[in-house]
């Protein structure tokens, strides 16, 4: 077992060095290695396979998808034949229910949340790298040859073949080949990407595939030797320093997204990187271990592993909720950002009762060893569950550039799997406690209490089964009717005739009455008799303060930075379109606080402070949204901010002065030193008066 340990850490410290050091003049030499098995080695089978930015993110997360509804159909039978271990004998006879939950568990693990994390991993580094991965297509193939394993282990776990066997450590080692494939995939990308700083949610990716990597070769290494301290350390490093590491990489990614805060603290995301993977998580408890009194130096060992794993956890937890500040309505808003909250809420939690199974079981009277199952079945489908629905309700469409269709539909089946994961969770727990309670006074009455727990499990797990059917039906309709990102605009005014009385007015609030940026404003001082519609409204005031002057939107913060964008657009020859799309790393037609941050630093043109970055998105956000679209950043650029090359000036002398708007004919008042009170036309005769 020592030497195992020791392995993965080798392996965790040899990943740490390669991105943060490199690996010298072996640097070119294995990236080649690795560039020809992606894209040579297998010839002709990768050309089948699209090298489109993004498609490996989506055919991995598509293929989890497909397995969200069987692996939860599957735990449903399972647990409903925990109550009724007769339901299935009338259909297929007698009936293995330990082949069951083998074939649940796979399809559980190495499908549904395998694959749906695994296309997270890559759509998070197609978002924060500036080019696509470098191998879309090898990546894309390896996901085909992951789905074919975890369909043939789930077909045969139906047959005579053993899951715990040696030979069915063969597939567990095909697993950790695939594995050593997607890391292969990320480490090229940020070699190729020239990444000069690696992200919280990249650094968890990548440290995850060390475990993943080791859990999987060390299976077959207990299988030869059948230690059990092997098969609960496998079962630990599975769990514990992969799932948990790639659940928190999609919370870490998404909460800052569509909130548009930055990470509250730097110092608690490197103390998640750290601790997280060189402890061990208080889940999978093992109660067959069976330590003695003998075993006290291992006891004392697993329990304060265990206890330091909480540190990281909690860290995590505290850190996100943090992140939220501010903006708790995008919980609201965005089912994804409330799914994976929501499973980092449930994190410490399953992680607290999961250290008191362990303690129960391997120092104390295993009383509470049944509560580890149910923390167990909390870390898979509470914790791993929903950070993988967060992941095929958001990212999936996002990676295939389509608006999710029918929102009411997608909230609908966050709460069925938010209640049914922790609901079954919470029975479970009452069951184990009913049971033990029940082992305790011997009575035989209690039994029908006993069922009464039991058969609760597998009804609160049914809404999350529900949930999964209806979130497959909500992409299929997503696949079939959704809009292409950032072709849907936001419903015209349907107003026919609309007046403002004289007095001083704000777009924000404008905006709030029911007007969209279609808005089409008239602004005259006189009843004008005209063809009025939707996108049509009478103004019979301009909108300015008490001395005549256009009310400015912007702050000093948001100036500064737009005249470094304007000299920066200026000096690379670009249009606002251009640097909206540089800036827009999601390809959503929005810019987050965080991606405007993001897009600054990486242009280095603004190393702001959160509180900075908020009062900029504030200046620049006319809609209220919290977030900036193409038209509001084209706003923001005044006439005497704009580059030459974006405008090109105009001879004021040989222009119609009738054609301009009153804000143009106000500032060539202005610079003429001409009275710029009054109505446009007033004005306009002034100009006309002093031009003869």
């Amino acid at each position: 077992m020592n030497i195992s340990v020791l392995l993965y850490f080798l392996i965790i410290i040899g990943l740490f060095l390669g991105l943060s050091k490199g690996i010298g003049s072996l640097s070119s030499t294995l990236r080649g290695m690795a560039f020809f098995s992606m894209e040579k080695a297998p010839v002709g089978l990768v050309d089948l396979f699209s090298k489109k930015k993004g498609s490996a993110a989506t055919m991995w997360m598509t293929f989890g998808l497909f397995w969200m509804p069987i692996a939860s159909t599957l735990t449903f039978v399972n647990l409903w034949l925990d109550y009724d271990s007769t339901a299935l004998m009338s259909a297929f006879g007698d009936f293995d229910k330990e082949k069951l939950e083998s074939a649940a568990y796979i399809s559980t693990f190495w499908g549904f949340l395998g694959m749906s994390l695994i296309g997270a991993s890559f759509h998070i580094q197609n978002r924060t790298l500036q080019n696509k991965i470098s191998s879309e297509a090898g990546a894309s193939m390896i996901s085909t040859f992951w789905f074919l394993l975890t369909l043939i282990l789930v077909i045969i776990s139906f047959t005579s073949f053993a899951p715990h066997t040696t030979q069915a450590s063969a597939f567990f080692v095909a697993y950790g080949i695939l594995g050593m494939g997607v890391l292969a995939a990320h480490l090229m990308s940020i070699y190729d990407n020239n990444v000069s700083e690696i992200n919280i949610s990249s650094w968890l990716i990548i440290f995850s595939f060390g475990g993943l990597i080791y859990s999987t070769f060390s299976n077959l290494g207990y299988f030869l030797s059948g230690s059990d301290e092997s098969a609960w350390l496998i079962s630990k490093a599975m769990h514990g320093w992969w799932l948990i590491p790639m659940s928190m990489s999609v919370a870490y990614f998404l909460i800052p997204k569509n909130t548009g805060n930055i990470i509250w603290s730097k110092l608690l995301s490197i103390t998640t990187i750290f601790l997280i993977f060189f402890t061990l998580t208080p889940f999978t408890s093992y109660t067959g271990l069976g330590l003695g009194a003998d075993d006290n130096i291992l006891t004392i060992q697993i329990s304060l592993w265990s206890t330091l794993a909480l540190i990281p956890i909690f860290a995590t937890t505290f850190n996100l909720f943090a992140t939220m500040r501010g903006r708790w309505e995008s919980m609201v808003e965005s089912t994804s950002t409330a799914a994976a909250m929501v499973s980092m809420v449930l994190l410490p939690l399953g992680a607290i009762g999961g250290l008191f199974a362990s303690i129960s079981t391997f120092g104390g009277d295993a009383s509470l060893a049944g509560i580890g199952a149910s923390m167990d079945h909390l870390l898979l489908w509470g914790v791993g569950g929903l950070s993988a629905f967060a992941v095929i309700n958001s990212m999936l469409p996002e990676s295939m550039g389509l608006e999710n269709y029918e929102r009411s539909r997608q909230r609908l089946s966050f709460w069925f799997v938010t209640v049914g994961a922790i609901g079954s969770s919470l029975m479970s727990v009452m069951a184990n406690f009913v049971k033990h309670a029940v082992e305790e006074t011997g009575y035989l009455g209690n039994v029908e209490a006993q069922e009464d727990t039991t058969v609760m499990i597998a009804v609160m797990f049914y809404f999350f089964t529900i949930g999964t059917f209806v979130a497959a039906h909500q992409f299929i309709l997503t696949r079939s009717r959704g809009e292409p990102i950032g072709t849907t605009t936001r419903d015209a005014v349907g107003i026919d005739k609309y007046s403002l009385m004289s007095g001083n007015y704000t777009i924000r609030g404008l905006l709030g009455k029911g007007l969209s940026l279609d808005t089409e404003i008239i602004v005259n001082d006189e009843v004008i008799e005209e063809e009025l519609s939707e996108t049509k409204i009478r103004v019979s005031a301009g909108l300015h303060d008490t001395d005549g002057v256009e009310v400015s939107i912007f702050n000093e913060t948001a100036d500064g930075i737009l005249w470094q964008l304007s000299d920066y657009l200026k000096e690379h020859d670009l249009k606002i379109f251009d640097i909206f799309k540089q800036l827009d790393e999601d390809s959503s037609m929005t810019l987050t606080a965080y991606e405007f941050r993001e897009g600054l630093n990486k242009l280095g043109l603004a190393n702001l402070p959160p509180h900075e970055v908020d009062r900029l998105v504030n200046a620049l956000d006319i809609n209220g949204d919290g977030m900036i679209d193409l038209p509001e950043l084209g706003l923001a650029f005044t006439k005497d901010m704009m580059p030459a090359k974006i405008i090109e000036p105009v001879d004021k002398d040989k222009i119609d002065l009738s054609r301009l708007k009153k804000a143009d004919l106000v500032e060539m008042a202005k610079e003429k030193g001409i009275n710029y009170s009054g109505t446009k036309k007033d004005i306009l005769e002034r100009l006309n008066t002093e031009e003869e």
